[in-house]
């Protein structure tokens, strides 16, 4: 596919502009991984997750019953759904100003259990039954280690969100946000002011967790997109910042 990709911007006035910015694509492989469900996880992770998740108008299953797994593909599914049109509309309250300044930072000393992307397909008693992607990173030290802000925000979410269990989501100014997801405990409250390296809060295994780690993810818009960039010292000063001055 060699169709250009371009930015279209219109004002009040009727002034009109475009501008292409992306020079080329390169196709990128991602990771295929396999998730065997049982039932010890299944009977762990589905009643709490209902009983935060009143739009799904399900009542908790009993255990080991058939609907218990029909359950757990629910929530899979249609509850990932929602979460994702709610940080669609958490991303409405970002600032017009830059708050981040520089690159994002990674949790400290963790190790990736898990990539952006990565294309899961599940499977009950052999039998595959679910196919999803992960758009974030599993990030993993030890049990309930501190988690800090990736970078200078604001507070925008510090409350149970779906398959995120208990999640705080920074806003940084001009659409940025950053997400940490799966945590024991909240160090701060919407509206608080953080700076990068705050703690705000620890890992845990909350909402649709097999474990003990922090899900990290970058929000663009709303949308997910690869932390890796973020992390990047020179992907910010090249692709962001040199970007920003430019269009002043």
């Amino acid at each position: 596919m060699n169709a250009r990709i371009e930015a279209f911007a219109r004002d009040e006035a009727g002034n009109e502009s475009k501008v292409g910015f992306i020079d080329n694509v390169f196709e990128k492989p991602f990771k295929s991984s396999r998730i065997v469900l049982d039932d010890k996880f299944i009977n762990r992770v589905v009643p709490e997750i209902l009983e935060h998740s009143p739009e799904l108008k399900l009542a908790p299953p009993a255990e080991g019953s058939p609907e218990m797994l029909q359950a757990f593909l629910k929530i899979n599914g249609e509850l990932r759904t929602i979460n994702a049109d709610q940080i669609i509309a958490i991303a409405h309250k970002t600032v017009a100003a830059k708050l981040w300044d520089g690159p994002f930072v990674q949790l400290g000393n963790s190790q990736v259990e898990a990539r952006f992307a990565d294309h899961r397909t599940y499977f009950y008693n052999g039998k595959e039954v679910d196919r999803q992607v992960h758009l974030g990173f599993d990030l993993a030290v030890t049990e309930h280690v501190p988690v800090h802000a990736a970078n200078s925000g604001v507070i925008v979410n510090a409350r149970w969100l779906g398959i995120y269990g208990n999640c705080i989501i920074i806003d940084h100014g001009m659409g940025v946000q950053s997400l940490y997801g799966h945590l024991m405990s909240f160090d701060v409250n919407v509206g608080d002011k953080v700076t990068r390296g705050q703690q705000i809060g620890r890992t845990d295994s909350t909402g649709l967790a097999g474990g003990d780690h922090l899900h990290f993810t970058q929000l663009v818009g709303g949308r997910m997109v690869n932390p890796v960039e973020w992390w990047d010292p020179h992907w910010i000063a090249d692709r962001i910042e040199r970007k920003l001055r430019e269009a002043r």
